[in-house]
């Protein structure tokens, strides 16, 4: 009975040992060949999964370095961090990407996601649940998407993405147009005339066929008007006329011009929902 009692405290320690080894093993991530991570993303991205898809390929990218699937996976953790909203790892992956495999045949795909990612990235929270214009926020990721997609119609003029990045290269120049034009606006409230003239005439020679193009003449007209510059006013409705003649904004943007200098900051500060309607 002596050497009973004697053992069992030396066993229990042997089993309790062995449980937290066990335990410590079980807790250790399971590496799994390069075909199964890559089997695993795929079936993952089928589910829409896109989370654990890519914590696969980065788990395959980071177990083997060099491999048979590891090129095809940082393609395709590119399109997964992009999928996943995840705007930023994804123009950071396709920018990687470019760098270690410029002769890649799927090189244009990459930097097509790559534009993607930074034309997304400008449409954050706010902009997507309420009524707020692009050209009224920051235009910062939208410049970068507009070099990103410059870039991929000058490697890649024949490529299959080349008809979507042209147009919303050609979107985001008019949002452009229309920032300098909102810009102009708040200047002529102020009665800053000659800013607004700068900013006006900014839109007609930066971004010719834009739709901006003619309320920025229009805005020409009444900034000339404001400083006493009868004929150079004279000279830019003519322009207008004879390059927009339907257009009709004139009367209509200068009273918006004119009578938001009369409304209420609750007005502004809800767009327009609550208090006078600005007319």
């Amino acid at each position: 009975m002596p050497c009973l009692l004697t053992a069992l405290p030396r066993a229990l320690t042997l089993l309790l040992l062995a449980l937290l080894l066990g335990a410590c093993a079980s807790g250790k991530p399971k590496v799994l060949s390069e075909k199964q991570y890559y089997e695993s993303a795929q079936k993952s991205m089928r589910a829409g999964n896109f989370t654990k898809a890519t914590e696969d390929l980065e788990a395959l990218e980071s177990q083997y370095p060099v491999g048979a699937y590891t090129e095809q996976a940082q393609l395709e953790l590119v399109y997964a961090n992009y999928r996943h909203i995840d705007y930023a790892g994804a123009s950071a992956a396709a920018e990687r990407f470019i760098r270690l495999h410029p002769g890649h045949p799927q090189l244009d795909y990459a930097y097509y996601i790559r534009g993607l990612a930074d034309f997304e990235a400008n449409r954050d929270f706010f902009s997507r649940h309420l009524p707020v214009k692009p050209y009224a926020r920051d235009l910062d990721n939208l410049r970068d998407a507009f070099v990103n997609f410059r870039e991929l119609l000058q490697r890649f003029p024949e490529s299959e993405y080349a008809p979507d990045a042209r147009a919303r290269m050609i979107w985001i120049r008019n949002q452009f147009a229309e920032s300098e034009i909102h810009v102009a606006r708040l200047y002529a409230r102020k009665k800053a005339y000659v800013s607004c003239l700068n900013r006006a005439r900014a839109v007609v020679e930066n971004f010719p066929g834009a739709p901006a193009v003619p309320d920025a003449l229009a805005l020409q007209v009444w900034a000339y008007g404001k400083l006493g510059l009868s004929d150079l006013a004279e000279q830019q409705r003519a322009l207008l006329k004879a390059s927009y003649p339907d257009y009709q904004g004139q009367d209509e943007l200068t009273r918006e011009v004119t009578d938001n200098n009369t409304r209420s900051w609750l007005n502004i500060g809800t767009f327009g929902l609550l208090g006078d309607d600005g007319r």
